[in-house]
């Protein structure tokens, strides 16, 4: 009884150091100044050296983040393997309790160790071998079946997890094939585009060198023409005579002003062409369309008047 209650104050002891361990351990760099950090560090650093002198090096705010996370990470490895140890104790301390258990269980029934066939001996060493691998608290037929129920349960688990990522493999199998398609896919038609766009580019360089050649020789004939017109211009004297280009515009202008003026006459000589040479005869052609005119006067106000009638009808 006072093996049991031993037994469940370690227990309760190793828990609370674990749980206390982990706060501690939960703690991040954020809001840590840099005089702390230090601190830390050198402390540290003394621990790893054992009371020899810390090589020199520069002492700065990246090298304190660095050196920081370092020693954190020390201390989280050091805080874990004493866990294994606190553990591993606990687990000596049970098997112990459970040896001395069944020695005094074969005693109080006066049956020894070497009373044990080879073949049972070798039995109970595989119980106690499968007891640590199992990491039970004792060797009961209760724990090996709850321990090996949970063997299957954690087996079917991890086939499952096994199917899951079978299933996530196949799925990325396909998309790097179907990626790979259109990767080749698009690299063609990039090939494709890349030889068109060279074509037309050639098309429109030897274009353009057409167009260039062309326009270098109607350049070349219009500069033969223009040096044609300068000597034949020089030939005829023109400025020497008195035909410069100012008189030239004025004497245009004072043209277009005589040929708009034979226009207007024109005009006016075109109406009066219509009339008859004779006096009189115009005046009778003058009669006649008046009495034509008050004829289709007439005419009209009787259709607007049947027009009215048929209305009011």
């Amino acid at each position: 009884m006072d093996r049991t209650s031993d037994f469940g104050n370690a227990q309760n002891d190793l828990l609370f150091d674990d749980i206390f361990l982990y706060e501690s351990l939960d703690e991040s760099e954020t809001n840590v100044a840099d005089k702390e950090k230090w601190e830390l560090i050198d402390t540290w650093l003394e621990k790893v050296y054992k009371g020899k002198p810390v090589p020199p090096f520069e002492r700065n705010a990246s090298t304190a983040s660095a050196l920081y996370e370092i020693a954190l990470f020390n201390q989280e490895q050091d805080a874990i393997a004493e866990i294994i140890l606190k553990q591993q104790k606990l687990h000596a301390f049970e098997y112990r309790a459970e040896t001395r258990r069944i020695k005094n269980i074969l005693h109080a029934f006066g049956i020894s160790k070497d009373d044990f066939s080879r073949n049972g001996a070798q039995s109970v060493k595989i119980l106690a071998t499968l007891a640590t691998i199992l990491e039970l608290g004792n060797v009961e037929r209760s724990s090996f079946f709850s321990a090996i129920a949970q063997l299957g349960i954690d087996l079917s688990h991890i086939e499952q997890q096994n199917r899951d990522i079978s299933r996530t493999i196949n799925s990325l199998e396909i998309s790097t094939q179907e990626a790979k398609l259109r990767y080749y896919k698009l690299r063609e038609i990039l090939t494709n585009l890349r030889r068109n766009w060279d074509t037309k580019e050639d098309q429109k360089l030897k274009e353009w060198k057409r167009n260039t050649m062309l326009l270098d020789q109607k350049a070349k004939e219009y500069q033969l023409k223009l040096s044609r017109l300068e000597r034949q211009y020089t030939a005829m004297n023109i400025e020497d005579g008195g035909l410069r280009f100012q008189d030239l515009k004025s004497k245009e202008e004072q043209i277009e002003a005589l040929e708009q003026l034979v226009k207007d006459k024109t005009k006016k000589l075109k109406a009066y062409q219509v009339l008859p040479p004779d006096v009189i005869l115009a005046k009778l052609q003058l009669d006649a369309a008046q009495h034509k005119l008050a004829e289709l006067t007439e005419t009209r106000d009787e259709l607007i008047k049947q027009m009215a009638i048929n209305l009011q009808q």
